[in-house]
């Protein structure tokens, strides 16, 4: 699945931001690979580009 990077961006103001949000939520989805709580057939860069365009990931 394909999708243009400026759907993150209407979610995240910051577009540096986004990204470290997406780099740090796939990195959890990879340490939750690792303790066999998530398939590992999932790629967790996609996921977590999918997750911040749909904005599902939130942030403080």
């Amino acid at each position: 699945m394909l999708f243009p990077i400026e759907k993150i961006w209407e979610h995240y103001k910051n577009k540096y931001l986004a990204i470290n949000i997406a780099a740090l939520y796939a990195r959890k989805i990879k340490d939750d690979q690792l303790q066999g709580l998530i398939d590992k057939s999932v790629n967790p860069i996609k996921e977590a580009l999918i997750k911040c365009s749909a904005g599902k990931i939130k942030y403080k």
